[in-house]
């Protein structure tokens, strides 16, 4: 009776196992279809000029924002481990996910132009900054807050799922390690997490379209430009723009995994 349960709980199982394949293998053939295949219909291969600097522009704007969220991310997910009122707040980097990328932009929008707001008649603490917004709006330095501020859920949310496996704090705080230190040194131990943290950060940056539209839509970045596209030229130049930046990011993504589970 014992051996037919056995047989017949590895039976049930291999059954499972098949079904959630035979899912996933369905879902891929699907987005294939929806995001490959049945568009390549409408692709016009002379796009519109413009979009080796569109991506050249998201590619390096990408990379700094990334770069800039390792640190802020580590911070976050080490502080959200110890609870109580530092764990709430740092509990804010997720804040830019959850609520939509158009909120973010009018959010950021709003808040550079206060010191103009508060600036009345010449006179006041913000006057002094009453230029701010030319400096951010609309400028290169509006895309690197932009895109650095969407980056840093997307850090967090790597590095607080890597230090529940690590013992990495403990170890440099044993060594006397504290502060930035601390910081710098857990984070070249977890090579693996921080580069996971940056590739999927920098892939991020070419689907913001949302908070860039609003806050920061020049210099022209991958997202505004297949906008752009398809408002000017219709939706055969966007989508041959899609195509692009989608391979280039899903062959980074790849390249990124494949390396890292070596």
């Amino acid at each position: 009776m014992f051996c037919n349960k056995i047989r017949f709980l590895r039976l049930y199982f291999c059954v499972f196992v098949d079904a959630l394949l035979l899912l996933a293998v369905g879902a891929s053939g699907l987005l294939l279809m929806l995001l490959v295949f049945l568009p390549i219909y409408f692709v016009t291969w002379s796009m519109p000029p413009g979009f080796l600097e569109a991506f050249l522009y998201t590619a390096l704007f990408g990379a700094a924002a990334a770069a800039l969220s390792l640190l802020p991310g580590l911070a976050a997910a080490l502080a959200s481990r110890r609870g109580g009122v530092v764990g709430v707040l740092s509990q804010v980097l997720y804040v830019p996910a959850v609520v939509p990328p158009t909120s973010v932009g009018v959010l950021l929008l709003a808040s550079f132009n206060l010191p103009r707001a508060l600036c009345i008649n010449g006179v006041g603490a913000f006057c002094a900054l009453r230029d701010l917004p030319a400096y951010v709006v609309n400028q290169p330095l509006g895309v690197l807050i932009a895109m650095t501020v969407m980056a840093l859920p997307v850090s967090y949310a790597v590095f607080e799922g890597a230090l529940r496996e690590e013992r990495a704090e403990l170890y440099f705080r044993s060594l006397g390690f504290s502060g930035f230190s601390l910081l710098l040194m857990i984070l070249l131990s977890m090579r693996r997490a921080a580069l996971t943290a940056f590739v999927f950060a920098w892939v991020r940056s070419f689907g913001e379209l949302g908070v860039l539209l609003v806050f920061a839509s020049y210099p022209v970045t991958a997202s505004i430009y297949i906008y752009n596209a398809w408002l000017t030229y219709g939706v055969g130049a966007a989508v041959g723009a899609s195509l692009a930046t989608a391979l280039v990011s899903i062959g980074v993504a790849y390249l990124a995994r494949w390396r890292l589970s070596k």
